[in-house]
């Protein structure tokens, strides 16, 4: 149970908190995703990117400014630019890769305990089709 926990806990914050560092986060938010993602996966009402946003708000603090210039921008590279955007994608990414470390953390875990999930989905589809 605790080889599954560390699987867990490794997969969806190493990966949440990849997603931050890829969003080129400020690594205070980077830990933060990293430190909440294993328990945000198992519940449906909170996302490791809403912690790792509020993080990164706090620290660059976008402004009425950066929403109002937000519309104008005419290239992806401009938008990273802007404050409230990189708050934004902060967070996406964050979820987005809580999301991938869910799905390997589950296939790992399924692993580790002996279950041949292959076989598994074989089965399943054959029932299915």
């Amino acid at each position: 149970m605790l080889e599954a926990l560390l699987i867990w806990f490794v997969f969806t914050g190493g990966l949440s908190a990849l997603g931050v560092l890829l969003a080129r986060g400020h690594p205070l938010s980077a830990l933060t995703a990293l430190m909440v993602a294993w328990m945000t996966t198992l519940n449906p009402f909170v996302a490791a990117g809403w912690f790792a946003g509020m993080v990164e708000a706090w620290k660059i603090k976008p402004t009425v400014k950066d929403l109002k210039s937000l519309a104008s921008a005419d290239s992806f590279s401009q938008m990273l630019e802007n404050r409230l955007f990189k708050v934004i994608w902060v967070a996406a990414l964050s979820n987005l890769g809580a999301m991938a470390g869910t799905f390997a953390g589950i296939y790992l875990i399924w692993k580790t305990m002996g279950l041949d999930i292959e076989a598994l989905l074989q089965q399943i589809l054959a029932s299915v089709f």
